[in-house]
């Protein structure tokens, strides 16, 4: 279930950088911080909702860990991979960044 965009931590990628001409290495950077900004909030939720049920194994939390590191990680492969292969890629850059921007 989606849902709105919550503060993210103080290390999400800056607003100001939106706003510039972005090269593919500075937006590739950009759009994973946001995500492992968003994976950390969601996890620190996930396993505080978890744990009030009752204590979790490691072995519980590195496969939630996991998961999470997972679903980053194909969430992100496509705009990663646009951005190495793309001709445009200023525009395609600015774009992907505008599209992850955590300030919504």
């Amino acid at each position: 279930m989606h849902r709105p965009p919550t503060e993210r931590s103080a290390d999400a990628p800056a607003d100001s950088i939106s706003g510039t001409e972005l090269d593919i290495e500075t937006a590739q950077e950009t759009i994973r911080a946001s995500g492992e900004s968003i994976k950390r909030d969601e996890l620190e939720r996930a396993f505080a909702t978890l744990e009030s049920e009752g204590e979790l194994t490691t072995e519980q939390r590195r496969i939630v860990e996991r998961m999470a590191t997972e679903i980053v990680d194909e969430i992100l492969a496509a705009p990663e991979s646009m951005l190495e292969t793309d001709k445009s890629a200023d525009r395609t850059a600015q774009t992907v960044v505008e599209l992850f921007s955590t300030d919504r």
